[in-house]
């Protein structure tokens, strides 16, 4: 492959796992490294497209970036020019020593996956070795080389992935001879991750062909770093056998991210000229109304719940009872509808700070 002069080799040359070779080059023209990524020697040409499209449809953070393209004479995209990412990959870094550290990493990839599901997109190589972090610590997935649409009924002829990270239904074929997936196949795949990260390595029953489930090794409540047990549980389920019981990777994202501004959220309700404010020095507020409802609202440091609840209640118009969490910003209403604009509103303004790693 001929490179356009704006790029000279620094002879640094990194392996894609056999499908692929990316060459560390400087770009003379913005004074910077990247990756030139090619298509090793055999592979489909289409590979590269793929990845192409995938890279040019997702903006993320935690998503590598694609600059530029080479063509050959023809006009043929024979390579794809990339951020370079100078830091180390997941394989390569020290296991976490707490469920703070782990759960950074944990919302962090789960993000970057999100953020490519949001775009109807299926990675299918998620692991260890396809995370790498930036000049700035900001962690990246990349080589999305093996990247599908994830609204066309997408399908393989064959067993494709890294065994460990691949889900159960990528060995199963229809008697056509296909394989189906869906992105629950990222969403197995980043549970997987976090096993290995947690523990160094991968346990030998998910190195199984097919994984053998459930496996104990890679019990998410029995992790060296006391995960909560809520998030151990989600976790889990993300392992789990049939992908239709595997939660959405934004819902992990939510769960993850409440856990991670414990403490921070607060909450400001104004009734009948009077203001209270919820957080984690004033966690319970009691509010009753004489022949409407009374309702008590409970900050836990993650959720603000209602308990105690009599009469007529509803936010938003939808009924309330004990054990409900407030959905956000809204509006509470005690009193029965009868009673018109005799009702008492409650409006509620929610701050949700941001997770930012």
């Amino acid at each position: 492959m001929k490179l356009p002069d704006r790029y000279v080799p620094t002879g640094k040359e990194f392996s894609g796992g056999g499908m692929s070779v990316a060459l560390l080059c400087e770009d003379k023209h913005l004074q910077r490294y990247v990756i030139v990524k090619s298509l090793a020697s055999g592979t489909d040409p289409k590979r590269i497209l793929d990845e192409l499209r995938a890279l040019q449809a997702v903006r993320s953070k935690h998503v590598v970036q694609v600059y530029d393209v080479i063509r050959d004479e023809k006009g043929n995209v024979t390579a794809i020019v990339e951020e370079y990412l100078p830091g180390k990959d997941l394989t390569d870094i020290e296991i976490p020593k707490n469920s703070e550290e782990i759960l950074n990493l944990i919302f962090t990839i789960a993000k970057g996956i999100s953020d490519v599901h949001a775009h109807k997109l299926v990675h299918r190589d998620i692991k260890r070795q396809n995370l790498k972090f930036d000049a700035e610590g900001c962690l990246k997935i990349f080589d999305f080389g093996l990247a599908r649409d994830s609204t066309n009924d997408p399908s393989t002829m064959d067993y494709v992935g890294t065994p460990g990270y691949m889900a159960p239904e990528l060995f199963e074929k229809d008697p056509t001879g296909k394989v189906s997936f869906s992105a629950a196949i990222d969403t197995y795949a980043f549970a997987a991750t976090i096993v290995a990260i947690a523990y160094g390595k991968l346990p030998e029953s998910l190195r199984e062909i097919p994984p053998k489930l459930p496996c104990d090794e890679a019990d998410f409540s029995k992790f060296p770093q006391d995960l909560p047990t809520e998030i151990a549980g989600a976790l889990n389920q993300c392992l789990d056998a049939t992908p239709s019981n595997r939660p959405k990777i934004s819902d992990v994202v939510q769960l993850v991210g409440t856990y991670l501004v414990r403490d921070r959220h607060r909450a400001l309700l104004l009734s009948q000229g009077k203001a209270y404010f919820l957080d984690k020095s004033k966690r319970i507020v009691k509010l009753a109304v004489a022949g409407q409802g009374s309702l008590t609202i409970t900050y836990d440091g993650l959720r603000f719940v209602l308990s105690g609840v009599t009469g007529d209640v509803a936010v938003n118009n939808m009924a309330l009872k004990n054990g409900d969490t407030l959905p956000g910003s809204c509006v509470i209403v005690l009193g029965a509808t009868v009673l018109g604009p005799r009702r008492t509103m409650i409006t509620v303004d929610v701050s949700h700070p941001e997770v930012t790693l």
